[in-house]
């Protein structure tokens, strides 16, 4: 029973990833990244419907491997943080990444490391580049953009359904989220400009655009990925 908890703790992450269907797909992990509230949830189901991603989530062990570079990362995240819950949940959060990258297909990953530790990375890349690029190696990042209104919108619409908000946004007014967006919306393009300018693939995508847009758009990137990009 304890090992069947541990399991399902562990690979629940906070990580939801998802096995692509491009044909000839390679092994690389695409992080999905966005404001809360955004959509990635629901770009998700959308991609699921469009067959693009397999349906159910994948998941992966609990081997315990060494990474100096992740380590790295978690004390930088650290130095930020006084809740020490917060801190072990975001070194599980840095295992699960590691076995992810064990897969040998290509994945697609919603709330993963590049969401949860975007300014550590952005530091990172600054003052440990190394470091970095061996992060970053065998990653993509899709980032998820929109205008702070269409995010806010999207934000009271689905609590309207749900009758639910997620902690981020509860309590904020409208001004109060919009510049909530702006700062992740910030941090998304310097993180995304990041892995242009240290040759990674990344891409920029409007969310606020026609679903099927949008969906393209992402068939054509993961369509665009091979396996120059894991030699770096």
């Amino acid at each position: 029973m304890k090992d069947t908890i541990s399991n399902i703790f562990y690979n629940r992450a906070g990580f939801s990833v998802y096995r692509w269907r491009i044909c000839d797909s390679v092994p690389l992990v695409v992080d999905l990244i966005g404001p809360p509230g955004i959509g990635k949830s629901y770009l998700i189901k959308c991609l699921i419907k469009k067959s693009v991603i397999h349906a159910s989530r994948q998941k992966f062990d609990q081997t315990r491997r060494v990474c100096i570079s992740r380590a790295y990362l978690l004390s930088l995240a650290a130095t930020r943080l006084d809740d020490i819950g917060v801190l072990q949940k975001k070194s599980i959060k840095i295992l699960y990444d590691l076995n992810i990258h064990s897969a040998n297909w290509g994945v697609l990953v919603d709330e993963g490391l590049s969401q949860h530790f975007i300014n550590e990375l952005c530091e990172m890349s600054i003052d440990s580049p190394d470091n970095f690029d061996f992060i970053m190696r065998r990653r993509a990042v899709i980032n998820l953009a929109a205008s702070p209104t269409f995010i806010n919108n999207r934000i009271r619409d689905r609590a309207a359904k749900s009758g639910a908000l997620l902690s981020y946004h509860k309590g904020k007014t409208d001004e109060e989220l919009s510049r909530f967006n702006m700062k992740f919306l910030e941090k998304g393009e310097n993180l995304t400009l990041l892995m242009k300018e240290r040759y990674f693939p990344a891409v920029t995508i409007d969310a606020s655009m026609n679903d099927d847009i949008v969906v393209e758009q992402i068939v054509d990137f993961l369509s665009s990925l091979t396996v120059n990009v894991l030699i770096k």
